[in-house]
């Protein structure tokens, strides 16, 4: 054990500057992580917010993993129903099944405030931006009547530990 007093200016981590007060956990980096967890549709919904999955990639780092489950993005229309790939066919009222350019109920991810990217049922993306990585139910602005989750099962490599998702 190494004792000693820690200074309190930023640090940087993978691109990214942190500061002492918002840091839960010291990172740590790890050839793989491995995340499994819950992302509810009316909590982590892409008009409310991101679920952050405690990871803070690097440009090696691969993000890889599964999603299973089910949500309604309308508790009381069937055509509404939906897979962590999101809504195939337009849902009822609508001449599209897309809202911001992917799939309504599709699982998303974005890293830091970048860019949002598709995800799914299964998915391996490379070559993402450094930072925090976040998912997302993709919705629109009428969430409100969500219900359901999806239980996602992540995989990183080389990437920082930063503690549990939340």
């Amino acid at each position: 054990m190494i004792r000693g007093k820690i200074a309190t200016f930023p640090f940087e981590i993978g691109g990214q500057k942190l500061q002492w007060s918002n840091t839960r956990r010291l990172a740590v980096r790890r050839r793989t992580v491995v995340r499994n967890f819950e992302l509810h549709s009316l909590r982590h919904s892409t008009q409310i917010e991101y679920l952050d999955a405690a990871l803070i990639l690097t440009t090696a780092s691969i993000v890889s993993g599964h999603a299973k489950g089910f949500v309604r993005l309308s508790f009381d229309i069937d055509g509404w129903a939906s897979d962590a790939n999101g809504i195939t066919v337009p849902g009822p009222n609508y001449k599209t099944n897309l809202v911001d350019g992917f799939p309504f109920g599709a699982i998303v991810g974005r890293v830091n405030a970048g860019a949002v990217f598709l995800l799914g049922a299964d998915f391996s993306r490379r070559e993402l931006t450094p930072g925090r990585l976040y998912l997302a139910v993709n919705d629109n602005s009428h969430w409100q009547n969500n219900i359901g989750a999806f239980r996602v099962s992540l995989q990183a490599t080389d990437a920082y530990d930063v503690g549990s998702a939340q």
